[in-house]
């Protein structure tokens, strides 16, 4: 069961800030863009919901708008034969698009310019490793197979060296070592040759010359004495035959006296950007144009449940991110991204452990909109995203303090596409949207004392969010239940009279309160937004 309060306050209607320019499908000229309290957007002094696509080709602007969104994000240079970033603003604009793009000076002052953003996910981590081996000449490096992979003790994985058979490299230590023997794991792999005759080099000194066999696993070699060392270089003097040139080695260890593997390395993860770096561009940014607010992207790994971060790391991290932005969003693809649909309450967790770290920042999800990724197996094993999918994570989200939502529509199967969203998504977003942009008036409006809760039976989750606007109560409310349980709940409504009528928006029914409360049914994921006439103060 969770609770906010309501809020009471005077906006007013955004469609104002949607009628186009006459004669042209084009959005109200931006005059100044603000960040008022309660996360809120405000565009020329007015309320804005922004409802934003990402990284689209022009050719997709139209099918963008189609599903009722107002914003285009991101920026990828020459995208639809553009020559530059400001030329597809304006593409943007011609389509009836706000424009969140990366930083250009040539941008300042455009008309439809909502804001910058920065590089995408500077939290991404990937491995890096401080052990230093150096390829001898003529030997191609594989960017995705670093040569550090040959001493970072995880056996399976392998360092490509193209061509293997002459392959040189030298491992320089930090501090001389002392081993008793050397091992090496050979690839085995279908098509690749594989190191058969090597050679190593300590300090200069040949150490060991060595013969390797066709087969997985350690191979072994013990000296006669000790021998200590600060570089080790391995030549590949001859190969079993393959079809191809290039083949790998998994490991190479070196073992002391007491049996430790003294070459070993372990890598390490850090993010893409550290936080400083993000911050740097941020004020470069904002002394650039300090009209705009900048919007930044994170993973979800700011949540716990996926472990990419220590506690430490991630408690250390995400506020310095944060201080990088004015802005901050994530992205959580729950089935699309990992094919789980039971991790699908993650996306209302996210939203709520972000917003409670943004302050005042606004805070703005993701949504998948299709299945077709590329990280989760064959097409006809994928769990398909649905418009009830859609639909609870974008309330899930704004139930949690969201005021700006933003759509992944890219599809890498069976067929790359940038908008890869199947016809009965493309209604559901138009309907969502246009709700979202008909209610953005109440889902914007300012906290008030009003008390209002929500209770599930048993311990079904569903999340509540009220507003109070222009003399009524609105009362947004999600099932976000992973089991995919229906429940009943009761919604309580401090100083309800007993028979009031609640309309349930866009159901076409209403509901008859008890003393304080009424009761409805949520059926799994399921989305209800009630407007409780005449409790419009405190």
């Amino acid at each position: 069961m969770r609770i906010i309060c309501g809020a009471c306050g005077v906006v007013l209607l955004l469609g104002v800030l949607q009628t186009t320019v006459a004669g042209a499908d084009r959005p109200a000229a931006i005059e100044r863009v603000e960040i008022r309290a309660g996360r809120v957007f405000e565009v020329n002094g007015r309320p804005y919901f922004p409802l934003m696509a990402w990284l689209q080709d022009p050719a997709n602007f139209a099918a963008v708008k189609a599903c009722g969104m107002n914003t285009t994000a991101g920026y990828w240079p020459g995208s639809g034969g553009t020559k530059n970033v400001a030329e597809y603003l304006g593409a943007a604009e011609k389509a009836g698009l706000y424009g969140v793009m990366p930083w250009n000076e040539s941008l300042k002052g455009r008309p439809n310019l909502l804001g910058y953003i920065h590089d995408d996910e500077p939290d991404l981590p990937h491995q890096v490793n401080d052990a230093r081996i150096v390829p001898g000449g003529g030997l191609t490096v594989n960017r995705k197979t670093p040569l550090w992979k040959l001493v970072d003790g995880v056996t399976h994985t392998w360092s490509v060296l193209d061509p293997l058979e002459g392959a040189e490299l030298t491992i320089r230590l930090k501090k001389p070592v002392t081993i008793v023997s050397l091992a090496v794991w050979p690839t085995i792999s279908k098509g690749l040759p594989v190191a058969k005759e090597v050679s190593f080099e300590g300090d200069g000194r040949k150490i060991l010359e060595a013969t390797l066999k066709a087969a997985k696993g350690q191979q072994k070699f013990p000296f006669l004495n000790p021998v200590t060392f600060s570089q080790l270089k391995l030549t590949v003097a001859s190969t079993h035959a393959g079809e191809q040139v290039w083949g790998s080695i998994g490991e190479i260890e070196g073992f002391n006296a007491a049996g430790e593997n003294v070459l070993l390395s372990p890598p390490r993860y850090e993010p893409r950007a550290q936080p400083a770096e993000s911050l740097k561009k941020y004020r470069a940014v904002k002394a650039g144009d300090p009209s705009r607010p900048v919007f930044m992207t994170l993973t979800g790994y700011f949540h716990p449940h996926f472990g990419k971060w220590t506690d430490a790391q991630r408690h250390a991290m995400y506020p310095e991110y944060i201080k990088a932005t004015d802005v901050v969003g994530y992205d959580i693809y729950p089935i699309y991204g990992w094919n789980k649909p039971e991790w699908i309450h993650l996306v209302h967790e996210a939203t709520d452990m972000l917003v409670k770290q943004a302050g005042e920042r606004p805070v703005y999800a993701w949504i998948e909109t299709s299945r077709g990724g590329q990280y989760t197996g064959p097409l006809e094993r994928q769990h398909d995203v649905t418009p009830v999918h859609i639909r609870a994570e974008v309330w899930m989200a704004i139930c949690r303090g969201a005021t700006a939502i933003g759509y992944f529509t890219h599809v890498w199967k069976p067929s790359y596409k940038q908008f890869g969203v199947p016809p009965e998504n493309r209604r559901a977003l138009r309907e969502i949207n246009d709700q979202i942009t008909r209610l953005a008036p109440a889902i914007l409006a300012a906290r008030c004392k009003r008390k209002v809760s929500i209770r599930a039976e048993s311990d079904v989750k569903i999340d509540a969010m009220a507003r109070q606007f222009d003399g009524s109560v609105y009362v947004f409310a999600v099932n976000y239940d992973q089991r995919q349980a229906k429940a009943a709940a009761t919604i309580t409504v401090e100083g309800l009279p007993v028979g009031s009528q609640i309309e349930v928006i866009d159901e076409a029914r209403t509901i008859r309160s008890e003393a304080g409360k009424f009761t409805d049914t949520f059926d799994p994921l399921a989305v209800h937004v009630y407007r409780v006439v005449g409790q419009g103060s405190p």
